[in-house]
């Protein structure tokens, strides 16, 4: 916390707040607000720093934070702000950029991540106990100590978490159980109920040990190989390479972990079909909240219907898009990204058009004369036509004058 205030009044010093959506660190809450938003930029130093350091001078663990943080806060986020801005340039021709000797304001947004700067899902594990926890039966879990922000137990009560919230789509098949197991076996070799050391030939006698997945790759997916920052971005190997030895800490493997569900569960036919009613569900929870009568129409006449609702005598028939895009693709294949994004975007235009043909039967029902179609994305898309709304602005949605609950 004294670092925090001392960067704070530091940036303020040199004239530059350390600011985003508002963010400071002027508060206990509003540092835990920037933390969070910075964490994947730290990482993505973390992983580069073997890359693009040299030299005998040790960067002391005190002076780490004075030292990092303005590189993260000057180059780090306008790298990553610029991969964005490119991909914008790429996909919208009315993108313009107007640069000054103070910064650089683009005429368009693009804001990839959820909530509390999360990276979108299919179905969370949040969502998956708010809106499915009926489904699924809550494993014991090991006593946390209060005192601690992380502790090695809480990593142990991840995984068994993250096996029984999936467990219905088959999540706990032979691969990510073993993974869970070897992460676990990991957690024996932390330090300060934190840190996570093993010698390299522990390590892989560890990796060899398990029947399910092959040691080498398994290596390769487990140990960051040091690379360029923007390559580093999308990067989730929990460990990284001092020779003798791998480091981590329960963080890193929990990231790891979570991705490597997300990756495991993502073809799954079943799962995309369950959680494309569960974007739905979470769809319907956030128009309630913001004043919609959410009706329970789902099919007229054999004609599907997503989510319906109505507000002041209008009907809001939303179409909800379930389909995954890889944000990584930005920084590491932007025009793969850019041409799948065209063809997502047209798509949705496709289906907009088609509700649209269809409308008279929703008015027939409802009895009411006016319906405004929406399709809501639940991953991001690059866009210019305001029916198509990204779940992370669903705000956007709100009727005006109406605070929210």
């Amino acid at each position: 916390m004294l670092y925090a205030g001392a960067m704070g009044v530091a940036f303020a010093a040199h004239g530059q707040d350390a600011r985003n959506a508002s963010i400071t660190l002027d508060t206990i809450g509003g540092a835990v607000d920037y933390f969070q938003s910075r964490r994947r930029h730290f990482v993505s130093l973390l992983y580069t720093m073997p890359h693009a350091c040299s030299g005998s001078l040790v960067l002391q663990p005190y002076d780490a934070l004075t030292v990092l943080l303005p590189q993260v806060e000057h180059s780090c986020i306008a790298i990553t702000g610029f991969h964005h801005k490119l991909a914008l340039l790429e996909a919208l021709p009315d993108f313009s950029l107007e640069v000054d000797g103070i910064g650089a304001m683009a005429s368009h947004d693009f804001q990839t991540f959820d909530d509390y700067f999360l990276e979108p899902e299919r179905a969370s594990i949040h969502v998956m106990a708010e809106l499915r926890g009926d489904q699924f039966t809550m494993p014991p879990m090991e006593p946390v100590d209060g005192r601690k922000i992380f502790s090695t137990a809480e990593l142990r009560n991840g995984v068994k978490l993250i096996g029984a919230t999936y467990e219905a789509f088959g999540l706990k098949d032979s691969d990510f159980s073993a993974m869970g197991v070897l992460v676990v076996a990991f957690a024996r070799y932390s330090r300060d109920d934190f840190y996570v050391e093993i010698e390299k030939d522990k390590f892989r006698s560890m990796l060899r040990a398990q029947n399910e997945l092959n040691p080498t790759e398994l290596e390769m997916l487990l140990v960051n190989i040091p690379s360029d920052y923007a390559t580093n971005t999308n990067a989730y190997q929990p460990f990284l390479d001092l020779g003798d030895r791998v480091v981590s800490n329960v963080n890193l493997l929990s990231r790891f972990l979570y991705a490597f569900k997300n990756v495991h569960l993502g073809s799954r036919r079943r799962f995309q079909i369950h959680a494309g009613f569960i974007f739905e569900d979470m769809v319907k929870r956030d128009l309630e909240r913001m004043g919609f009568t959410v009706t329970n129409i789902k099919r007229i006449n054999r004609k599907e219907f997503d989510v319906v609702a109505t507000h002041d005598g209008v009907i809001f028939n939303i179409q909800c898009k379930n389909n995954w895009i890889d944000l990584s693709k930005i920084e590491a294949e932007r025009k793969l990204f850019v041409r799948y994004n065209r063809s997502l975007t047209n798509y949705y235009l496709r289906a907009l058009k088609k509700e649209i043909g269809r409308e008279h039967l929703l008015k027939q029902e409802l009895g009411m004369d006016k319906v405004v179609h929406y399709v809501v994305s639940r991953f991001p898309v690059i866009g210019a036509d305001a029916a198509v709304i990204n779940y992370n602005q669903i705000e956007r949605l709100r009727p005006a004058g109406r605070v929210g609950a």
